[in-house]
């Protein structure tokens, strides 16, 4: 790695974090409000809210696009170290977290009962409903592994333009498709109709729906001084932007002309708009944060939790709203706090217990090697 780019990065930490809470709070928020009967509260303030707050695996994809970017740039890269340290960190993980929503769901051990839905939780990411976000996070690596030279020669703010269009063209081509088509199409009429069909239904599970967020990432990480100028001359642009989008965005929903469920579709125009401008408005105060002595020392351990809160809030929050909430008699916001405070902290304790490096005290953990290969020059 080039001598600039030692150390540890501190740019993202807050990004990190606040993109993990947003994702506890939508999921805190949506149990609420399909049991508004039994915890009765604001359902519109609710459903506005997690409507808004629905961006945090944008969030991830680009810092996710920044990071490989900013740090493997310009150099040979070793895709067996590369993918050795992911499956370590991510895939193991992933693998048995999988293992154990399978078996809590189907509350059995059985191999015979559990080898079906594992295998198809494991490649769809449907365990507990939203792990599909890892397979995502390993498809977003193996684009930079195939594309990484031509991500690195080719990308400008001009090819940042032309995706940004393009994206929103799939998305309304979607649009016209599926939500209030245009055409009669018969989907199953052939294999490459329902192929196309599948690319909108689990749209959410493939990196198509996110090049623009990926390639904004790289773009950042490729160029980080200028993004870092950048976003700081146009931090007050981007966050009129944002909340003038997130007052149209409500205003849409709150006054009925989208629905709900429709609202919740981050997959359109005005969305990704919101997004984008989102991130160029708080790059420059994550960055800040991240550089405070001690809120930064915090915003850092805490950002290394990210993989510990996302896989295994569900399976805290359906023990929570299980068996524990029901008991409570305090009010709607109260429990809606406490869950989201004593969750992450739940998380982490449980993740780490399910480490390999745990119950082996860390021994034999392999030594890292450097993931780029030495570049030899001749005189």
């Amino acid at each position: 790695m080039n001598s600039d780019r030692k150390g540890t990065f501190q740019d993202l930490n807050a990004l990190f974090v606040f993109g993990a809470l947003t994702v506890l709070a939508i999921h805190i928020l949506g149990f609420f409000i399909e049991n508004q009967q039994d915890y009765p509260w604001n359902g519109e303030v609710e459903a506005v809210l997690l409507i808004l707050l629905r961006f945090g695996r944008s969030l991830f994809i680009f810092a996710t696009g920044l990071l490989l970017f900013y740090w493997y740039q310009k150099r040979e890269l070793d895709w067996a170290a590369f993918w050795k340290k992911r499956w370590r960190t991510i895939v193991l993980p992933y693998v048995i977290w999988t293992a154990i929503f399978t078996g809590f769901k189907l509350q059995t051990v059985d191999p015979v009962v559990l080898a079906a839905p594992f295998f198809e939780s494991l490649f769809t990411g449907s365990a507990f409903y939203h792990l599909y976000y890892i397979p995502l996070y390993l498809q977003l690596n193996l684009l930079f592994c195939l594309f990484k030279p031509w991500f690195e020669r080719l990308l400008s703010f001009r090819v940042l333009v032309v995706l940004f269009v393009g994206q929103i063209s799939l998305y309304v081509l979607y649009k016209y498709l599926f939500i209030n088509p245009l055409w009669e199409i018969d989907w199953t009429a052939s294999p490459v109709f329902a192929f196309v069909e599948h690319t909108y239904v689990a749209g959410q599970n493939y990196v198509h729906m996110y090049i623009f967020t990926f390639a904004l990432g790289a773009y950042a990480g490729l160029n980080l001084e200028k993004w870092r100028a950048w976003t700081w001359r146009l931090q007050v642009p981007a966050c009129i932007v944002t909340l003038a989008t997130a007052a149209w965005i409500a205003y849409e929903y709150l006054n009925g002309t989208v629905s709900y469920y429709d609202s919740l579709n981050i997959f359109k125009p005005l969305y990704l708009l919101y997004t984008a401008s989102f991130l160029v408005s708080f790059y420059s105060l994550s960055r800040y944060l991240g550089k405070l002595p001690k809120l930064g020392q915090w915003l850092s351990r805490m950002a290394r939790q990210n993989m510990a809160i996302y896989i295994v809030h569900p399976l805290i929050l359906f023990l929570l709203e299980s068996y524990v909430i029901f008991r409570l008699d305090w009010s709607t916001p109260l429990i809606m706090l406490a869950m989201f405070v004593i969750t992450p902290p739940l998380c982490i304790f449980l993740y780490e217990h399910t480490l390999f490096s745990y119950w082996t005290g860390g021994k034999g953990k392999p030594k890292s090697k450097p993931l780029y290969k030495t570049e030899v020059y001749k005189a």
